[in-house]
Formats: C-alpha cells, sequence, structure tokens
C-alpha cells in the first residue's frame, strides 16, 4: 500500500537498478555533467531553448501564467507536505482517507497510508515503519538486502512523483531541454481518455529534473495536454526520454481536473491515475523482465488533495526513521 500512495500522482515505473558501490573515502567526487537544451545550451530554470518556436513559447508562458495565481515571481517550491484522501483500485479496492505525501528536495520523501504503516527516505536512509507490529519487527531498514529491492524501488518512484508534482505547479523553475508542439496522442492514452484528448493542445517537454540519473542522463519526457480555455493541464503522460514512444513498463497517464488556489498555489484537487497492466516476459535463457501489455481497464488510483503546505519546506525531521522504543 506504501507503494500506491507514492505513486498516487503518477505512478511512474522504474527497472530495478542495483545500487552502486561507494567510492573510496579519499576518492574525489567526480563533477557533475553539465547538461544541455537541444541547442546545446546549459539549462536554466524557467529558460526555454531558443529554437523554441512562437507557438510553443506562447503556450509556455500561458501555462506559467495560469498557474502563477498571486502574480510576479515566487521562491521556488523546494518541498510539500500533503494531506490526501486517496482510494487504490489495485489488487482489491481500498481507501486511505487520512493518507500523508512530503518531500524535500532533492531526494528525501515521506509516504504514509495514515493507517500505522509509512516509508521515509532520508539522511539516515530507507526505512519502513509498521506501528502495527510488535516493536521488534516495526522499524525495517530499506537500503540493504536483496529482499528490499522492490522497497527501494518504490521509494524511487516516490521520488520521480514528486519532482513531477513540483514541475506540474511550478513551470518557472524547471529546466527544459526541449519544448515542442506534438501531435495528438488519442491512440497512445487509454480508451476511455481518448475523446478527451483530441479537445487539448499537445506539447512534448523533456527535463532532467524528473529521472535524473540511473539509467537516464537526461531525464523525462512528459507529454502536456493542454486545456484552451484555461491554458492548464488536463492529460500528462509521462516516461523516460529514452523510452520508446508506446506504452512502456515505465509510462503514466493522468487526468487532472478541479484546479483550486491552494496555499497561494493553483493545484488540481482531483487526480486520476492510469496505469500500464504489466506482465512477466521469459527471455532467452530464462530470464524475465516486465513488459506492459496496453493499460488497465480502470483508473488504478483516485485522489483528492485535501490539505498542506508548499510554502516553506518540511522539517528534515519528518524523514528520519522513528526511536521505536518510544513510538509505542
Amino acid at each position: 500500500m506504501i507503494a500506491a500512495l507514492a505513486l498516487a500522482f503518477l505512478g511512474l515505473f522504474l527497472q530495478d537498478v542495483p545500487p552502486p558501490l561507494p567510492p573510496p573515502p579519499d576518492a574525489p567526487k567526480p563533477a557533475p555533467a553539465a547538461v544541455l537544451d537541444v541547442d546545446g545550451e546549459p539549462v536554466a530554470p524557467g529558460r526555454l531553448p531558443e529554437s523554441t518556436t512562437p507557438e510553443a513559447r506562447a503556450a509556455w508562458e500561458k501555462l506559467a501564467a495560469a498557474l502563477a495565481i498571486t502574480g510576479g515571481s515566487r521562491t521556488p517550491i523546494t518541498g510539500f507536505d500533503l494531506g490526501l484522501n486517496l482510494r487504490l483500485r489495485m489488487q482489491s479496492n481500498n481507501e486511505f482517507p487520512s493518507a500523508r505525501y512530503a518531500y524535500l528536495a532533492p531526494g528525501y520523501l515521506l509516504a504514509d497510508t495514515g493507517k500505522g504503516r509509512r516509508q521515509v527516505r532520508g539522511p539516515k536512509g530507507d526505512w519502513l515503519f509498521d506501528e502495527t507490529q510488535p516493536t521488534e519487527r516495526a522499524l525495517v531498514r530499506l537500503d540493504v538486502g536483496r529482499e528490499n529491492a522492490e522497497d527501494r524501488r518504490q521509494l524511487d518512484e516516490a521520488l520521480d512523483v514528486a519532482r513531477l508534482f513540483v514541475l506540474l505547479v511550478d513551470p518557472k523553475n524547471v529546466r527544459v531541454i526541449r519544448f515542442v508542439a506534438a501531435a495528438n496522442p488519442e491512440t497512445f492514452v487509454p480508451t476511455k481518455l481518448a475523446e478527451s484528448a483530441k479537445k487539448l493542445a499537445w506539447f512534448e517537454l523533456e527535463t532532467p529534473d524528473v529521472r535524473p540519473g540511473l539509467r537516464n542522463k537526461s531525464g523525462a519526457r512528459i507529454l502536456l495536454g493542454i486545456a484552451a480555455d484555461s491554458g492548464l493541464p488536463a492529460l500528462v503522460l509521462a516516461d523516460d526520454s529514452a523510452a520508446e514512444r508506446r506504452v512502456n513498463p515505465t509510462t503514466s497517464c493522468v487526468a487532472l481536473s478541479d484546479w483550486k488556489p491552494f496555499d497561494g498555489w493553483l493545484l488540481p484537487k482531483k487526480i486520476l491515475v492510469h496505469l500500464p497492466r504489466i506482465a512477466e516476459a521469459t527471455g532467452a535463457g530464462g530470464a524475465t523482465s516486465r513488459v506492459a501489455d496496453g493499460w488497465q481497464a480502470e483508473p488504478s488510483m483516485d485522489l483528492v488533495v485535501l490539505s498542506g503546505n508548499l510554502k516553506s519546506a518540511p522539517d528534515l525531521a519528518l524523514f528520519l526513521p522513528p526511536d521505536v522504543t518510544t513510538s509505542k
């Protein structure tokens, strides 16, 4: 259930990637590689490549203006702490009316079902805390051991979701590799959304600020379906920028609606998450891999943003494992 909460904004899937070996203690840290836009220039927050067409540039400016309800410049979002009403349709239907989802840039996260189980990634590593378990089993370290690989993957997904959420509400602070008009992906979206997709203007965004590093140096490819009247995203499809243009295990689709002022920002209060139908394929030598067999028939998640904080970053203590001797 923690995984489903973490996916609640976009349900992004990543293949398992073994953690790299740490460098020797005295080894110098390599300088991060410069990220260049499509014109070969270094990317910068809110700056479009010079080659961006007037049509795409106008759509980007309209999107940024529509979201800037307070007007003028704003301090970039560096974290959030949100209360959610979450309904899941995974193996069974489950309700989480008091779920919590928090993020602190660049890489800390809390996902809490509101029913006694939560995962954190923070300065002391990855942890699962389940207060329904006896004290000696309540706290589990997740960033060690093969048996916890799935939990680590879920936390990777949760961070992708958090970064994408920030992108959608704060585009002026996003680094843009490429932003272009795109063809209508009506044959690519879930069948029930095809008619809605026809009514939207579509643009493709490539950014390093979602899914940085690991398998893909340039980040994510995001298709934005923008409503003509409001200039706001109504449908969003996301994938690795290097992925094939089809429904992959890494693809996700989200329908956004009921945009409302919230804590000085404009947020979609209602979100429907559509996830791929995943199957296991067996290859040469018996190796298995995850493949996508189209979309699931119904939205996997239905959530409503209830409350929270976007103006100030969450306290670092939120991302630390609890002291189980005092938590019971």
